[in-house]
């Protein structure tokens, strides 16, 4: 059995162009005086498994939010059908609720019976709750002595001490230090692991590449793509960029000529790479009109989605540069390859400025894949190698 299973939903928000307009619609009890509508979701079908982590991502005004009510109960829908089925628990603002009069141990306790715990549930969890937020030295600590740090651990706690069928996170997960967030993560893992379903919007495009097993991309309320996060955030970019063309259009541009090769430091074309090896990254390419201002960049993702480096012309110094129509150019980049073992892609943009989110004028994400090795370098954890050395010194 799916935990949510939706076909065709749809919820619109009605406004006034007004103030007196509202009024009338009170008094005609909505008959008259509605005179704006708003579709936040339009037609959504969806269907979210067991297990899954989905994550869901889109520019502000997507309709995340209203889909995340929608499922919660907050809001009712306007047509469509929606079934969620199981226990629903939503992680929003952590702290919200909480007494700052009233001590942690207080709080938990009331907060719990908002939450739909029982008592003697939350009698039996309020140990563990004080344990993993760490903060069983406040325990009898008044709220309003706690730092905003420690009442969103103590609520992150609170709201994931009993596992529920589908937990969803609306960018809450930036709880605590770098360790705790760890701690989370792993919680929520867990859970997915055990069978509850999990719903994640952030703008946290890293978070969404490594945690979420798929990703949805909303925008003005349609279903723009359902995939794998990596896929997914690809179409967000393009997306952003003002382009949102599919992959495969995007790779043979109408109006661009574009050309991109990995090369050796000697200047061989290839595909593999040992660390610590130099390499050139070409792009060539021609435009069918004059473009001011101009920057070319790139960047390198890993297999998994992650952004690994990324820069361009424009933040290299090169600033004020101005390209000609129909004339071929050709830019490389020179660096050293300092990442982990494993598979890569590069991503091209060629734009206006700093930034390709305005003024782009082309923008392709896994326009080449290439390969890195282990080689000579000695074993290492993380997506990057740092050149190390050490001195060992006794007395």
């Amino acid at each position: 059995m799916v935990s949510v299973f939706i076909e065709n939903l749809s919820k619109d928000y009605l406004g006034f162009s007004k103030p007196w307009k509202r009024i009338i619609a009170g008094l005609s009890f909505g008959y008259f005086g509605v005179d704006s509508e708003f579709t936040a979701i339009r037609s959504l079908s969806l269907k979210i498994n067991p297990g899954e982590i989905v994550g869901i991502i889109g520019r502000n005004g997507a309709g995340k939010s209203t889909l995340l009510k929608l499922i919660t109960g907050v809001i009712q829908k306007e047509a469509g059908i929606l079934q969620v089925n199981g226990s629903v628990r939503a992680l929003l603002e952590l702290s919200v609720g909480f007494n700052p009069e009233l001590s942690g141990e207080e709080n938990v306790y009331f907060n719990g019976l908002v939450w739909g715990y029982q008592p003697s549930e939350i009698k039996s969890f309020t140990d563990s709750i004080f344990a993993f937020s760490e903060l069983e030295e406040f325990r009898n600590t008044p709220l309003k002595n706690y730092s905003s740090g420690m009442a969103m651990r103590l609520g992150f706690s609170l709201a994931t001490a009993k596992r529920p069928d589908i937990l969803i996170v609306d960018e809450a997960l930036a709880v605590g230090d770098a360790s705790f967030q760890q701690k989370c993560l792993k919680r929520i893992k867990e859970f997915s692991e055990l069978g509850s379903s999990i719903l994640v919007v952030s703008h946290d495009l890293g978070l969404v590449s490594y945690f979420c097993t798929r990703a949805i991309l909303l925008e003005k309320g349609n279903l723009l793509f359902d995939g794998n996060p990596k896929e997914t955030i690809e179409q967000y970019m393009f997306v952003l960029a003002g382009d949102a063309r599919s992959k495969d259009r995007t790779s043979q541009p109408t109006k661009q000529n574009v050309k991109v090769e990995m090369q050796t430091e000697a200047g061989v074309p290839s595909q593999i790479f040992f660390i610590g090896a130099k390499t050139n990254l070409q792009v060539s390419f021609q435009l069918d009109e004059a473009l001011e201002e101009a920057t070319v960049g790139f960047h390198i993702d890993n297999e998994k989605g992650v952004r690994i480096f990324g820069t361009n012309t424009h933040l290299l110094g090169n600033r004020n540069w101005n390209l000609k129509q129909n004339t071929r150019y050709s830019v490389t980049f020179q660096f050293p390859i300092q990442f982990g073992p494993g598979k890569y892609s590069v991503g091209i943009s060629i734009h206006k400025g700093e930034s390709h989110i305005e003024g782009s004028i082309f923008w392709s994400e896994s326009v080449l894949d290439f390969e890195v090795e282990q080689g000579q370098i000695q074993k290492f954890v993380g997506v990057c190698h740092l050149p190390t050395g050490f001195q060992i010194q006794e007395g």
